[in-house]
């Protein structure tokens, strides 16, 4: 079989498998699939050095590699389910599913109607916290958001809820963009955080649909075997 190219920088490796073992062991602990699956990208980028998103984005950090400008980071994700747009808005509208979509990457809590806290565990084992604001939306169509100012992590999205082609279901789309700090931090915080938001998109948008279709979330807790239900 032929070798995977290198095109992770030696830094962003040792950051990789430090970050993916670490996540490892709080998923067999907490059981959890979506950080199981995050883990195991993250050791394979930092063991073999090989990033299958910037082979797509014809990106290369490597030594000698095509480097990737610090800045703005942003990512979107769209999967299609098999129920209508109000229904789906109104599904992620509720403050309480929210928090159970992105149970394993943040925790939510409502501010108010249009206001929402957000606190999550960053990649450096620091807690960072937001709130943001509902700046824009339709009913069955978009919920647009940004973070307010003076927000550690800038930040901006939407979800968005349109007709499936020949009527099957909703599409819905997931935009996320993040706008690190300036500065010689914000350049460190980019490299290390650019591939965060690409592997948590499809992952937000699995655990909606999943609650869609059947009103719950798939989760490794409270199977002693750690074994998937089928």
């Amino acid at each position: 079989m032929k070798r995977a190219k290198k095109n992770v920088h030696p830094v962003e490796q040792r950051i990789s498998a430090t970050l993916g073992g670490a996540l490892l062991l709080k998923s067999l602990t907490r059981r959890s699939l979506t950080q199981a699956a995050l883990a195991t990208a993250l050791l394979y980028r930092g063991i073999t050095g090989h990033s299958f998103l910037y082979q797509m984005l014809n990106i290369n950090t490597a030594p000698g590699g095509r480097q990737r400008e610090a800045g703005a980071l942003e990512t979107k994700s769209a999967i299609t389910i098999e129920k209508p747009a109000d229904e789906l808005y109104r599904l992620w509208r509720d403050p309480q599913n929210l928090s159970r979509i992105l149970g394993d990457f943040a925790e939510v809590s409502q501010a108010s109607d249009n206001r929402t806290h957000v606190r999550v565990q960053s990649p450096f084992m620091r807690t960072l916290e937001w709130d943001t604001e509902i700046v824009e939306e339709r009913p069955g169509e978009i919920i647009r958001w940004q973070s307010l100012p003076g927000a550690k992590l800038p930040n901006e999205g939407s979800v968005s809820f349109r007709r499936a082609p020949e009527d099957w279901g909703t599409e819905v789309a997931l935009s996320v963009h993040l706008n690190p700090p300036g500065g010689k931090l914000g350049k460190v915080a980019a490299k290390r955080l650019h591939t965060v938001p690409f592997l948590f998109a499809e992952q937000i948008l699995r655990r909606f649909k999943s609650l869609a279709d059947t009103g719950e979330i798939p989760t490794l807790k409270r199977n002693p075997s750690a074994r998937v239900a089928v």
